[in-house]
C-alpha cells in the first residue's frame, strides 16, 4: 500500500488463529501492551546449515525420547498465534483431503527382489499408496456419504436437502471391518509390527511418495524380554526372538490354526448334524453358521490352550494380558458390566484432582474470581480432557460455572459451542449473561442475533431442527450444552432432548446440567452407550445455602425441618395448635364446618371439580360470567375459602405473613401460587400495602419509564401495563404465562434489583429465571397439570424452594408452606421435603416429522432411533447377555425319541393332545360359568380336581360351596395310592383304549343322562352346625391307607363334573375333624370309581349341563373327534408314550424359550414398532412415501412443519384450503395450529372463516379416522380437538388487519401474554409454510405467506427483549 509507514505506536496489536475445523484463517485484536511501543524481535540469523547440524536437529527433534508430564488440556486442540510474541510461527495448513500411507505386509509375505542383493535380503521397501482421510481416520465429522458445504444462506438453518451428519455411536460393523480393512491391512492390526522396531534392523530411508530419503543407520534393537503367564502366574522369561524366527513361528502358528480350523469345524458339523436328529429345520435356520463357526473357534482355543506345547511365545503373552486385565478391572469373562468390558458412567473424581487443580490445569481457559467447589473442578479437568460431562446439582449450586468453561473452551480452541434450555425465557436471560465475556449468538423462534458467532444459545427444537436438515455448522461446533435436563422428563417437549442426544455427531462433546435425580447414573449410562463415548458424573447434594422449611398457621411459624433433617417436634408443635383452634370452634359452633376431614374431603374434590373445567382462564371476561367461580374458588385446589369478601379474606392472610417476614428480614420473598387467577388476586388483595422507600419508587419509576418507552401510545396504556406499574412502585410484583413478555421482564430484572419484596409467581419463575430471594412461598402442596389436580411431586417442590437463599447475601434460606384450613400429614411432608425427586423417564414417542426425516437417510433408520431411546435402553443393553444365551442354547443337544414301533408319530400325537387340551379348558370355563353347573355344585357332589404337581387329576367331593367369608369351594381328594390303584397294571390295557383317558385327564365323556333322585343328596348331620370352617386348611390326612386332603378351590380348578354324589357329614368333616367321618367319606369315594377306570361317568356337557353356544358345541364335537383320532394313534397304547411326551414337552419348551429369545433380540420386540407400522402404511396410503419407503413430494413439505401437526397443515396446503382466502384470513385459520389453550369464549367468525374451519377440521377427522384403521392409538375426535384450537381466530384476523392491541383483547378471554405468545409463533408458521410453498412451487402461496407474516409482525407484539436489546 503506497503511502508513508504507519509508526510502530499507531499499528494494532492482534493475532492470528485457525477457526473450526476446516481451518479457516481469523484476526482477533489483542489487549494493549502495558506500553504503548510494542517490542519488536528482529529474526535471527539463521547459522549455515550442515550434515552434522541437521543430523543433530533431526535426532533433537524427532529421534530421541523425551519425557512429557500430560496436563488436563493435552486433549484439546489450541491454535492460537500471537504474532508478536513468536517471530517464527509455526502455521498449520488445513488437512489434506488424502494422505500416502505405506501398504504394509506381513513379513513372511515380502516378496524378494530380483535385484537386491543376498545381505539386503532383510530389507523391506514397501509400496505407498494414496488413500482418502475419511477412509484412515473414521467419519467423525463428516456426514454419511462425503458433502461438500453447501451455501451461505444454509450454513446456520441447514436445507430440506441437506443429509444429516452421522450420528455419534451409530455403528455399522460391516462398513466398519470394510473401510478398516482397506486402510490398514490384517498384518498392520495384528502386532507383528511392534517386533520389527523392538528387534531392530533396516530403517526405511524413503518416506511415502519421495524418491530420495535419508539414511540414519540401523534401528537400534530394544533390549526386552518375553514375561510368559500361565492362569495368571509368571511361567519364564526368555529373549525376544529375532525377526526370523518370528516369521517362522507367524508362519507354524497360522498353518497350525488352518488346520486346526478345518478339523474342528468338520467335526463340529457332523456332530451337530447326529445331536440335531428329527427336530425341524427352520428352528435352527439363521444361526446354524454362527453356531458352527463359534464352536469350532472355541474348541480351537481349548485345544491351544489345554496344550502348551502348541502354543507361541506371543500367544502366551497375549493370553496373559487378557487375564491381568481382567484381574485389574476387577470383572470376569461372565459378569462384565457390557458386551466390550466398557462402563460408559464414570462417577465421581479423584481426590488428587480437586488437591492439584491447578498443577492439572495450569492454564485455564477463563480463570474465576471465586474459588470452585469440588464438583465444579472435576467438570473443569474433565472439559479440559475433552471428555462429556453430566453435572447434577441443586439450584443455584454454581452449574452454569461449567457452562462458562465449555464457552471459554470452544473460544480458547477457534471452535463453537451451543448452549440448549427448554425454556425461551432461559435463552434470553443466559444471552444477557454471556454477551460480556463470550462472542455470543441467540437463535429461538422468532429471533436470530449474530448466527456466526462463537457461542450461540438456542432452544432444543432449534437444534433437533439443525441436526436433521444436516446445517454446516455442525461441523464446527465442539461443545453441546445441555440445561435443565430434568426437563426429559415433560410429556410434550421431553422427546426432544433424547432426539438430539441420539443425533449428534460423533466429534460433539455433550454437557449436561440438571437438578438432582436418583438415576443420573442410569442416564449417563445410556448416552455414554448412545454415543459410545465415556461419560464422567459428578454430583452434589450440598447447597451453598442451606434450606430451612417452617409451616405458618394461624399467624405463627412452625420450623419442620432444617438441613434435611425432619423436626418432628415442630410438626407436632403445629399440630397441636391447629387441634387447639378447631376445638375452640367446636365448643362454640358446633356443626359441619368444624374442618372434620371429612367435611374437608368433601370441598376439596367439589373444587377440584370445579377448576378441572377451566383451571387456567383469565380474571376478565370470566369474572363477569361466574363470579362466584372466582371468588370461592380461584385459589389453589386444597384451599377453601372463607365466606366472606374475597379482598378482605386475602388480605387478612397475606399481611400477617407479610408483616412477620418484614419484622424478621425474611424479605424479598417469591409466594408460589398454581393458578394464573390466584396470583392476581393476591396481589390486588394487598392494595393498602407499601413496601418500598423513596429512593426505590424512584429507581422503579426510572426503569418502568425506560423499559415501556420502546412501545407506542396506545400500547403503553394497555391496562396491565398501567397495573403492573401500581404494583411494581409498592413493591409487590406479579409474575406469570398471562403477562405480556415485556411486562415479564420487567417484573424478573426488578426482583434481581431487590426492589420488589413481594412476588407472586407461579413455578415457571422457578424454572425460567435465575432470581434466587430470601424466602419462598408456597399457598398450596397442589396443583392443577392440565390433566389433573395433584399433589406436588418432591422434584417439583425441590425446584421451587431451591430459590430461597442468596449465595453470599443469606446464611440460610427460607421456606414455608402455608396452612389455611388443616395441617398436611405428616408422611407427605416427609416425602415432600426430604423425599427422593422424580427419576428421569422416557417420554420418547414417535412422530411423523421423526419418521420422515429418517426415511430421507438410507443409512439411518428408524429403528436405530427407537433401539437407542432411553425407553429401550435396558433392553439394549442386555442384548449381549441374551445374544449369549442364545448361542448357549443352540449348542445344547436335543435329546432324540427312538420308536419301537417304527416311524415314530409322537410330533402328531402330542399336537392333537394340546389342540384337545386347549378344546376341553375352553369348555369347562364356560360351563363353570353357567347357571345349569351351579345348581350340581352342591356339597357331596363328586368332581374331578386339577393337580398341582402330579400327571393324573385327583377324585374329590364337595364339602362345601362358596359363602361370604370364603368365596372357594372346600373339597376333599384323595392323594394318595388311591389313584395309582386305579391305573394297576393289570387294568392298563382297558385303560389305553379308552378315547378319554389322556395322561392331562380327560374332560366328560357322555354315559347318557343320569335320574336326579333325592338319594344322591348328601345327608347332614344330627346336629345343626353353625357354618364356620373350625378345621385348619389344608387340611391332610389317611384313612384305609389312603392319602386325603381338604383344600379350598377356585371354580376353574374343577376339571369336570361327575355324575356320582355321596352322603357326607358336613358338621363332622369341617367342624369336628372326626376321623370317623373322613373314613367313611373316603370309602364311599374308592367305591364310585368303576372297574378300570379312574374316575366316575361325568355329566354330559351338552344334554346335563345344556351347552348351547355354536362356538362351544362346535369345539365339543371337535374335542371328541381329536380324542377319537388319538386313540387310532399307534403311540397311544405305547408303553414309553409318557416318557415320549415328556420328551416333547420339553422339547417345545425349549422350541418356546429360542423363539421368545430370538423375538427378544429383533426389531419387532421394540415397545413402539407396533405402532411405526401403522404410522408408515398411513403415510403410504396419504402419498408421502411410496412402497419403497422412499419419500414423495408431500414427505418432503411435511419435514418442514414443526409448529403445528404436520399431517394437517400440508393436506391443508396440497388441499388449497388456503388459496380463496386473503393473507389475514389465512393466518388466522392457521392460529389453530399453534394456539394452546383448550376452553376459551367462542369467536365471533366471518362466513369464509367459518368455512375455511370447517373444512381444517374435516380434514383433522378424515386423518384421525385413517390413523385409527391403521392400530394407531388415535381418536379422531380427540386428535381433531388437540392439534386445532380456533380460540383465536376472531383475535388474529383483526391484529392481521391493523386493530390495535387494546381493542383485541376485548374480544376473548384469554391472557394478554397467550395472545402474544400465540401470534409470535404463527410468525413461524408462515415462515414454515412459505418454504413449502417454495418446495411445492406455488408462488401464489408464497407471496401470501410474506403478505401475512409482515402483517402480524408489529407493535408490543414483536417488541424486543430487554434482555437482548438492554435498558
Amino acid at each position: 500500500m503506497d503511502g508513508p509507514a504507519p509508526s510502530p505506536a499507531s499499528e494494532l496489536p492482534f493475532r492470528i488463529s485457525f477457526s473450526g475445523h476446516g481451518g479457516h484463517l481469523r484476526l482477533d485484536p489483542t489487549p494493549h501492551p502495558s506500553s504503548p511501543i510494542p517490542e519488536f524481535v528482529l529474526p535471527p540469523a539463521y547459522p549455515p546449515g550442515s550434515p552434522s547440524s541437521l543430523k543433530e536437529y533431526l535426532e533433537a527433534n524427532y529421534l530421541n525420547p523425551e519425557l512429557h508430564l500430560p496436563t488436563a488440556a493435552d486433549a484439546g486442540r489450541v491454535w492460537d498465534v500471537d504474532w508478536f510474541a513468536l517471530t517464527r510461527p509455526p502455521l498449520e495448513p488445513s488437512a489434506p483431503r488424502t494422505v500416502l500411507a505405506p501398504a504394509w505386509e506381513p513379513p513372511f509375505r515380502r516378496g524378494r527382489g530380483t535385484s537386491q542383493p543376498a545381505l539386503e535380503s532383510q530389507v523391506w521397501d514397501p509400496e505407498s499408496v494414496q488413500m482418502e482421510m475419511g477412509e484412515v481416520f473414521g467419519s467423525g465429522t463428516v456426514g454419511l456419504a462425503p458433502r461438500m458445504p453447501g451455501p451461505a444462506k444454509d450454513f446456520v438453518r441447514g436445507s430440506i436437502n441437506n443429509r444429516p451428519f452421522r450420528p455419534g455411536g451409530l455403528q455399522d460393523e460391516d462398513a466398519e471391518a470394510a473401510a478398516l480393512e482397506k486402510a490398514f491391512p490384517e498384518g498392520a492390526r495384528n502386532g507383528d509390527w511392534m517386533r520389527e522396531l523392538m528387534t531392530g534392523g533396516p530403517a526405511q530411508v524413503a518416506p511415502p511418495g519421495f524418491r530420495k530419503g535419508l539414511e540414519l543407520g540401523q534401528l537400534k534393537e530394544y533390549k526386552s524380554q518375553w514375561k510368559c503367564f500361565r492362569n495368571g502366574e509368571l511361567v519364564e522369561e526368555q529373549p525376544v526372538s529375532s525377526s526370523n524366527d518370528a516369521m517362522i513361528a507367524w508362519e507354524e502358528d497360522a498353518a497350525n490354526k488352518a488346520l486346526q480350523e478345518g478339523g474342528v469345524q468338520q467335526s463340529a458339523e457332523d456332530e451337530g448334524t447326529k445331536e440335531v436328529g428329527e427336530q425341524k429345520v427352520d428352528v435352527w435356520q439363521g444361526a446354524s453358521e454362527t453356531i458352527t463357526k463359534l464352536d469350532a473357534e472355541n474348541h480351537e482355543a481349548d485345544v491351544i490352550r489345554d496344550d502348551p506345547e502348541t502354543q507361541t511365545d506371543l500367544d502366551q503373552m497375549l493370553s496373559s494380558e487378557v487375564q491381568d486385565t481382567r484381574k485389574e478391572s476387577g470383572i470376569s469373562g461372565d459378569d462384565k458390566p457390557t458386551h466390550d468390558g466398557k462402563v460408559w458412567a464414570l462417577v465421581g473424581g479423584d481426590e488428587d484432582i480437586v488437591t492439584n487443580f491447578y498443577n492439572l490445569v495450569p492454564d485455564m481457559a477463563i480463570d474465576f474470581p471465586f474459588e470452585l467447589d469440588k464438583f465444579q473442578k472435576e467438570a473443569i479437568y474433565y472439559l479440559e480432557k475433552g471428555e462429556s460431562v453430566f453435572v447434577a446439582a441443586h439450584t443455584s449450586a454454581g452449574k452454569t460455572v461449567v457452562a462458562e468453561y465449555a464457552f471459554a473452551l470452544a473460544t480458547k480452541h477457534c471452535t463453537r459451542a451451543v448452549y440448549t434450555a427448554p425454556i425461551k425465557t432461559i435463552s434470553n436471560q443466559k444471552y444477557r449473561d454471556f454477551s460480556g465475556k463470550f462472542d455470543v449468538g441467540l437463535l429461538t423462534g422468532d429471533v436470530s442475533i449474530r448466527p456466526e458467532a462463537t457461542c450461540l444459545i438456542m432452544t432444543t427444537e432449534i437444534l433437533r431442527s439443525m441436526l436433521y436438515r444436516g446445517a454446516d455448522i455442525i461441523r464446527d461446533i465442539e461443545w453441546v450444552i445441555f440445561d435443565e435436563v430434568h426437563y426429559v422428563n415433560d410429556a410434550e417437549r421431553g422427546v426432544v432432548w433424547e432426539e438430539v442426544i441420539i443425533m449428534l455427531p460423533k466429534h460433539i462433546n455433550i454437557v449436561l446440567l440438571s437438578a438432582t435425580v436418583p438415576n443420573t447414573v442410569e442416564f449417563a449410562d445410556w448416552i455414554g452407550r448412545t454415543k459410545q463415548k465415556k461419560i464422567r458424573v459428578t454430583s452434589t447434594n450440598k447447597r451453598p445455602v442451606p434450606l430451612e422449611h417452617c409451616l405458618f398457621y394461624s399467624g405463627e411459624m412452625y420450623k419442620i425441618c432444617e438441613r434435611d433433617t425432619f423436626l418432628t417436634q415442630g410438626f407436632r408443635e403445629a399440630k397441636d395448635a391447629f387441634k387447639k383452634k378447631n376445638s375452640n370452634k367446636l365448643g362454640v359452633k358446633p356443626g359441619p364446618k368444624s374442618g372434620t376431614p371429612a367435611v374437608r374431603a368433601g370441598i376439596q374434590g367439589k373444587n377440584a371439580g370445579i377448576q378441572g373445567k377451566n383451571p387456567d382462564t383469565s380474571s376478565r371476561g370470566r369474572d363477569q360470567k361466574y363470579p362466584k367461580h372466582h371468588n370461592a374458588n380461584s385459589g389453589a385446589a386444597a384451599v377453601s375459602q372463607s365466606s366472606s369478601g374475597p379482598k378482605r379474606s386475602e388480605s387478612s392472610f397475606w399481611m400477617p405473613l407479610v408483616n412477620n417476614l418484614l419484622k424478621k428480614s425474611l424479605v424479598p420473598v417469591v409466594i408460589f401460587c398454581f393458578s394464573k387467577n390466584r396470583c392476581d388476586k393476591s396481589a390486588d388483595s394487598m392494595f393498602g400495602t407499601d413496601l418500598t422507600s423513596s429512593s426505590e419508587k424512584s429507581e422503579i419509576r426510572v426503569f418502568c419509564d425506560k423499559a415501556f418507552s420502546r412501545l407506542k401510545g396506545s400500547d403503553r396504556n394497555l391496562p396491565q401495563v398501567v397495573g403492573i406499574q401500581s404494583f411494581l412502585r409498592r413493591g409487590i410484583g406479579v409474575h406469570h404465562a398471562g403477562l405480556l413478555p415485556i411486562v415479564k421482564e420487567v417484573v424478573e430484572m426488578l426482583f434481581c434489583r431487590g426492589v420488589i419484596k413481594v412476588l407472586f409467581s407461579t413455578e415457571t419463575f422457578a424454572m425460567g429465571v435465575n432470581a434466587p430471594a430470601r424466602t419462598v412461598v408456597f399457598d398450596s402442596l397442589r396443583k392443577f397439570d392440565g390433566k389433573e389436580h395433584r399433589k406436588l411431586l418432591p422434584g417439583e417442590y425441590i425446584q421451587m424452594a431451591g430459590r430461597a437463599g442468596r449465595r453470599g447475601l443469606d446464611n440460610i434460606g427460607t421456606v414455608i408452606i402455608m396452612c389455611r384450613d388443616e395441617i398436611p400429614e405428616e408422611s407427605d411432608l416427609k416425602n415432600l421435603i426430604v423425599g427422593k425427586p422424580t427419576r428421569l423417564e422416557s417420554q420418547f414417542r414417535l412422530t411423523y416429522t421423526m419418521i420422515l426425516h429418517l426415511l430421507r437417510v438410507e443409512e439411518l433408520k428408524v429403528e436405530d432411533m427407537l433401539k437407542r431411546s432411553f425407553a429401550e435402553f435396558h433392553a439394549q443393553k442386555n442384548l449381549p447377555e441374551k445374544e449369549k444365551l442364545l448361542l448357549q442354547m443352540l449348542r445344547q443337544p436335543t435329546k432324540t425319541i427312538e420308536c419301537i414301533k417304527g416311524e415314530p408319530s409322537i410330533e402328531e400325537y402330542y399336537e392333537m393332545s394340546l389342540e384337545a387340551e386347549a378344546h376341553r379348558e375352553c369348555i369347562t370355563e364356560a360351563i363353570m360359568q353357567s347357571s345349569s353347573a351351579q345348581q350340581f355344585l352342591m356339597p357331596g357332589r363328586l368332581v374331578v380336581v386339577k393337580s398341582e404337581t402330579d400327571d393324573d387329576h385327583l377324585l374329590g367331593v364337595i364339602l362345601k360351596g362358596p359363602s361370604q367369608a370364603l368365596n372357594k369351594y372346600i373339597v376333599l381328594v384323595l392323594t394318595g395310592d388311591c389313584t395309582s390303584s386305579a391305573l394297576s397294571p393289570e387294568l392298563s390295557n382297558k385303560t389305553e383304549k379308552e378315547p378319554g383317558d389322556f395322561q392331562q385327564g380327560r374332560f366328560i365323556t357322555p354315559k347318557g343322562k343320569r335320574g336326579m333322585d333325592d338319594e344322591y343328596y348328601s345327608s347332614g348331620s344330627s346336629r345343626k352346625g353353625s357354618g364356620v370352617i373350625k378345621i385348619s386348611l389344608p387340611y391332610k390326612g389317611d384313612a384305609s391307607g389312603m392319602g386325603f386332603e381338604v383344600r379350598a378351590i377356585e371354580k376353574k380348578e374343577i376339571m369336570s363334573i361327575c355324575t356320582s354324589k355321596i352322603k357326607i357329614d358336613q358338621v363332622k368333616l369341617l367342624e369336628d375333624g372326626s376321623k370317623a367321618a373322613y373314613f367313611k367319606t373316603v370309602q364311599l369315594l374308592i367305591k364310585e370309581q368303576p372297574e378300570g377306570t379312574k374316575y366316575p361317568p361325568a355329566l354330559d356337557a351338552i344334554k346335563d349341563l345344556n351347552l348351547k353356544s355354536m362356538s362351544l358345541v362346535e369345539s365339543y364335537h371337535a374335542y371328541h373327534r381329536l380324542l377319537q383320532k388319538m386313540s387310532e394313534n399307534k403311540c397311544h397304547g405305547c408303553i414309553k408314550l409318557k416318557e415320549h411326551i415328556s420328551l416333547m414337552r420339553e422339547q417345545k419348551v425349549y422350541k418356546d424359550q429360542l423363539n421368545e429369545l430370538k423375538f427378544q433380540m429383533s426389531d419387532e420386540a421394540l415397545q413402539q414398532m407396533p405402532e411405526f407400522q401403522g404410522r408408515i402404511d398411513v403415510l403410504k396410503v396419504i402419498n408421502y412415501i411410496d412402497s419403497d419407503l422412499v419419500v414423495q413430494l408431500k414427505g418432503r413439505v411435511a419435514c418442514e412443519m414443526n409448529s403445528g401437526e404436520e399431517l394437517i397443515s400440508t393436506e391443508c396446503l396440497f388441499e388449497n384450503q388456503l388459496d380463496d382466502l386473503e393473507p389475514e384470513e389465512a393466518v388466522a385459520i392457521m392460529s389453530a395450529f399453534v394456539f394452546q389453550q383448550r376452553n376459551t369464549s367462542e369467536p365471533s367468525l366471518t362466513p369464509k372463516l367459518t368455512e375455511a374451519k370447517k373444512r381444517l377440521y374435516d380434514t383433522a377427522i378424515r386423518l384421525g379416522t385413517l390413523q385409527a384403521q391403521f392400530k394407531v392409538p388415535v381418536d379422531p375426535e380427540e386428535y381433531a380437538r388437540d392439534n386445532l384450537k380456533f380460540g383465536l381466530v376472531e383475535v388474529v384476523y383483526e391484529w392481521a388487519k391493523g386493530t390495535p392491541f387494546a381493542d383485541i383483547c376485548e374480544l376473548t378471554d384469554v391472557s394478554e401474554g397467550l395472545i402474544v405468545r400465540t401470534i409470535v409463533r404463527l410468525d413461524e408458521t408462515c415462515r414454515e409454510f412459505r418454504n413449502a410453498a417454495s418446495i411445492m412451487g406455488n408462488s401464489a402461496l408464497y407471496k401470501k405467506m410474506e403478505v401475512a407474516s409482515n402483517a402480524i409482525k408489529r407493535d408490543i407484539v414483536f417488541a424486543a427483549s430487554l434482555y437482548v436489546t438492554g435498558i
